[in-house]
């Protein structure tokens, strides 16, 4: 018994490894690729392993590290600021997907709690795939960035909620689902006031004399002690272990060794986590992807167009132009490991058949990997869409309306953050007209109430900047986190015969000269003058002549100009 467990274990690591090696070059999510590991070793296929269930449980871990995680991470303050999108926006498309995805699965045969679980799963999108996507694409704060990451918050929040149903609904199969709900939330309140307590009064303690000790070994045990500990008490009480993890994780995110105890469990969250989806893997059922091949992508295709209408529709009500709304759509169109992780504990607890769960399975997993290629190609999916079907004049006058837009002679500043900010005070100091075009709604409001020309729109859009007067105005400032989209607005500009002069200001470190051979007049890169004004204030220090601190600037400046 022992050696063959050793094997299978041995074989699920073994595979894993190099599906993720394979397919990080294909740059698609290592979860695809320990499904795919788990689908191939699996019963179904090569038979590596022949009894997924005996991995079952240390699998779990995985979900209750995850949530473990995912209470560090939780930020009361980051979710207050996002209350709105998060509780308003996130809190509707979770209803209105699980509403129709309900109905659906219930129409096609499925059980009430059946019908509830695939559902649940179905709402919830990848925050794994997402925000590793808008990081990368520098769009985490864009208006579609911040959207996105609120309506995930709110998912997070409601995939705890779903995990913790899970073995509520299968130890209660004779209850009416009121009364099991009602029961369920009765005792998870109890114990969240129970482990709250601990995590407020209690742990700190702890910690400080874990601390004390200054050995990393301890340490680490110490945390592993404590988030399995909290799991067996929730499970003790036929809740789901995760909830335990998720408890304890968010009392510990307020404290200051927060950052060092996601870098400890890091390793253990990511290998559990991983057998855990390898284990999904193995309960595919892979034979229905050969039988039904056509009604699968049909679905995936139908999972990607629901989820992208509903969420593009709630955000374009909510107030947000149309090329934000189907962008954000976009972002949030495919399914998600949290819904993976419920389908599968659903699976072990008998509440979803095996081969639906399978079918609902490959759909997701088909919807999660062609998901990076929907999130780096939004913007031009948008403008495609756009063309083809252009805003109305009532809304382009509604938007209008808001700002005083210039005819001539004034300046065009492209983002309100610190720089926008500064360069919108200094044109009012010389009664120098100006607009400014942001992209965030929520900076906009705030901005008119400090009686700032501000505008809602995207500066990276021609017709934005024409609706602006760009070809009859003195001068354009445009600030940009990414040289990419920098290059294609400038180059964009140029093309449309506009020769007003432009200055730009970017974050992310490269070619510059390449800015300006497109049609930049002045580049700006942010660290630069940030090393530049610490470098003044550092020689001030030590008595040097102003000129001479100037002159040491100036070069400074010009060698890495030259240099970038």
């Amino acid at each position: 018994m022992e050696n063959h467990f050793f094997e299978e274990l041995l074989a699920i690591m073994g595979v894993s490894l190099v599906a993720t090696v394979v397919l990080q070059r294909l740059k698609m999510p290592n979860i695809v690729a320990y499904i795919i590991a788990g689908a191939l070793i699996g019963p179904h296929v090569l038979s590596w392993v022949k009894q997924p269930e005996e991995f079952a449980f240390l699998a779990e871990f995985g979900v209750v590290f995850l949530l473990f995680s995912l209470g560090l991470e939780f930020s009361l303050p980051k979710l207050i600021a996002l209350r709105r999108v998060v509780f308003v926006l996130g809190g509707i498309q979770v209803l209105f997907c699980g509403v129709v995805f309900g109905a659906a699965v219930y129409a096609w045969g499925a059980s009430l709690y059946t019908s509830v679980v695939i559902a649940g799963a179905l709402a919830l999108s990848s925050t794994a795939i997402v925000t590793k996507e808008l990081s990368s694409l520098r769009q985490v704060h864009s208006r579609q960035g911040q959207l996105s990451i609120g309506v995930l918050l709110f998912q997070d929040l409601a995939a705890v909620l779903l995990l913790i149903l899970v073995p509520v609904l299968a130890g209660n199969e004779t209850e009416s689902l009121g009364i099991t709900l009602g029961w369920a939330l009765l005792k998870g309140l109890s114990l969240m006031v129970a482990l709250l307590s601990v995590g407020k009064w209690i742990l700190p303690h702890l910690y400080h004399e874990v601390a004390r000790a200054r050995s990393e070994e301890v340490f680490v045990l110490s945390t592993l002690v404590i988030v399995m500990l909290a799991a067996w008490v929730t499970h003790s009480f036929d809740l789901s272990m995760a909830l335990g993890g998720f408890i304890i994780g968010m009392m510990l995110g307020e404290s200051h060794f927060r950052h060092q105890i996601n870098a400890d469990i890091r390793a253990f969250k990511d290998i559990l986590l991983g057998l855990f989806f390898v284990t999904v893997g193995m309960n595919v059922q892979i034979e229905l992807l050969a039988e039904y091949w056509p009604r699968i992508i049909l679905f995936t295709g139908g999972l990607i167009l629901i989820k992208t209408f509903i969420v593009a529709a709630i955000v374009r009500i909510f107030g947000d132009n149309f090329p934000i709304a189907l962008q954000t759509g976009l972002n949030l169109a495919q399914a998600g490991e949290f819904g993976l992780a419920l389908l599968a504990l659903a699976v072990m607890h008998r509440i979803v058949p095996a081969e639906q769960a399978s079918f609902i399975i490959i759909v997701a997993i088909f919807s999660m990997a062609v998901s990076p290629f929907l999130l780096r190609h939004s913007g031009l999916i948008t403008d495609r869409v756009t063309a083809r079907f252009p805003p109305s004049s009532v809304t382009k006058n509604r938007i209008e309306n808001f700002v005083h837009l210039p005819e001539s002679d004034h300046v065009i500043i492209g983002g309100y953050g610190r720089v926008g900010k500064t360069i919108a005070r200094m044109m009012q100091a010389h009664n120098i007209e100006y607009v400014v075009i942001e992209n965030n709604r929520e900076v906009v409001v705030a901005a008119h109430k400090r009686d700032a020309n501000v505008m809602f729109g995207d500066c990276t859009k021609m017709d934005m900047l024409y609706r602006c007067h760009i070809d009859s105005a003195k001068l354009a400032v445009l600030t940009f986190h990414s040289l990419d989209v920098a290059r294609d607005t400038v180059e964009h500009i140029r093309a449309s015969g506009v020769d007003v002069p432009i200055i730009v200001r970017i974050r992310e470190q490269g070619d510059f000269a390449e800015l300006i051979s497109v049609g930049a007049n002045l580049v700006v890169p942010e660290m630069l003058e940030g090393s530049l004004i610490i470098g003044r204030y550092a020689l001030n220090y030590f008595e040097l002549e102003q000129e001479e601190i100037d002159q040491t600037v100036d070069l400074e400046r010009e060698t890495q100009l030259s240099r970038l």
